[in-house]
């Protein structure tokens, strides 16, 4: 097959200075600009200006209609099919062309429109973050490395792996949290009719005696009464809170929201903080494999961690290290991870491994972390399910204990 004809091969157009210092345009294929460049200084051209050019038939292509965001999983999907597609071999321009065929209509529209992104001279990193909405700094920073090495189906892939570890977090928090979620509304819906609907039939019978109620009944029919009175304002509260809700999941702003709620309530922080610790590592290790340097790849990572405690001890660990600290003495004065962890980072400095130990450790943490996990969750629901029931049962006793109450004085 003729060079010419390869479907890896795109059109530039360049500008160049022959030997004898005149200049020179014309077009030549290549795999990418890095080929283009060495392509003419092979032709004893030193080039000025290479630019992808837009062929006629490119001009007639036309991406398929996309609307709205994608999620993050649509987002970790795209970034791994394509890793897997250019792990094959395959340009990444031709495995474009074949996601774009695709019967997903969100990803193979991206693909299209990320196709013609990069025909017409842009970027691929610039074209994530414009028809991807990827502006994740750690695939950035992944992804323009490679366009500089030639290496992009390596970074694909650890991009891919970094994206997959953040939904896999997300969702054993979410997968784990759902039950109970769905068992303290149906608790705070049977305890609010119990409210409104129940124990106002009951307060003509005490009306008159109130007074000779026990202190917990007096209590249950105030609360009663203050409910029955503001129970549409507070549906209605829930309702449009239900649906900014919803809007902000629209925007994919919801799971962050929840997640930053989540990690300030005192009982389930910790678990979190290892989680997200956990991934801060995994990407260190996936950056410094890439032969990014310990100060770059700090200042990405403390761009990708999550706000609040993580964030706060990340950028405190990279402002040390850039001071010439020891990594490990670093994260251990920071306290945010188990002492076990430090000590194999410490062994990686020793030895020269620094990635690979790094890369345990995050393995290590990810362990304990879904076994905490798992232990939280284990506790959590039957402790709700008593709350709940005390909460019904309290209510009741109450009630019945003041008829019983105002019984035994009329008679």
């Amino acid at each position: 097959m003729p060079e010419a004809a390869r479907s890896d091969l795109i059109p530039f157009d360049y500008a160049a200075r022959d030997a004898a210092g005149g200049r020179k345009k014309g077009r030549i294929t290549a795999r990418d600009d890095t080929d283009a460049a060495k392509r003419l200084r092979a032709e004893g051209l030193y080039p000025i200006e290479i630019r992808a050019a837009r062929p006629a038939s490119v001009a007639k292509e036309k991406p398929r209609r996309v609307s709205g965001q994608m999620s993050a999983r649509q987002r970790a999907a795209f970034v791994s099919r394509l890793a897997k597609l250019t792990g094959s071999q395959i340009s990444l321009d031709r495995a474009l062309a074949i996601m774009a065929d695709g019967d997903d209509g969100a990803i193979a529209g991206r693909a299209g429109a990320l196709r013609v992104h990069m025909r017409e001279g842009g970027g691929f990193a610039d074209g994530l973050q414009q028809h991807l909405g990827l502006d994740d700094a750690a695939t950035q920073a992944l992804v323009r490395g490679a366009e500089i090495s030639g290496d992009m189906a390596d970074a694909l892939a650890t991009a891919a792996g970094i994206l997959e570890q953040r939904l896999m977090l997300t969702r054993r928090i979410m997968t784990g949290l759902l039950y109970p979620s769905l068992l303290l509304v149906v608790a705070i819906i049977s305890v609010g009719l119990i409210m409104i609907a129940i124990i106002p039939q009951f307060r003509p019978l005490v009306e008159d005696r109130m007074d000779a109620i026990p202190v917990l009944g007096r209590a249950i029919f105030a609360i009663s009464a203050t409910l029955t009175a503001i129970w549409p304002i507070l549906v209605g509260g829930m309702l449009i809170g239900g649906f900014a809700l919803w809007i902000l999941h629209r925007r994919g702003r919801a799971v962050p929201i929840l997640q930053t709620f989540s990690a300030r309530l005192p009982v389930i922080s910790g678990v979190i903080v290892r989680n997200q610790v956990m991934i801060v590592l995994y990407i260190l290790a996936a950056m410094l494999r890439r032969e990014v340097t310990l100060s770059e790849a700090l200042r990405v990572v403390t761009n990708t961690a999550p706000g609040g405690r993580v964030r706060a001890a990340v950028d405190q660990v990279s402002s040390e290290v850039e001071t010439g600290q020891p990594l490990s003495s670093s994260l251990r004065a920071a306290n945010i991870m188990p002492s076990a962890a430090v000590e194999m980072i410490r062994i990686g400095e020793e030895t020269g491994d620094l990635p690979g130990m790094i890369g345990r450790a995050a393995a290590e943490m990810r362990e304990t972390a879904d076994r905490e996990l798992e232990r939280f969750l284990a506790l959590f629901q039957p402790a709700l399910i008593v709350i709940v029931g005390l909460l019904v049962g309290v209510s009741l006793y109450a009630l019945f204990s003041a008829i019983v109450s105002v019984n035994a004085i009329s008679f």
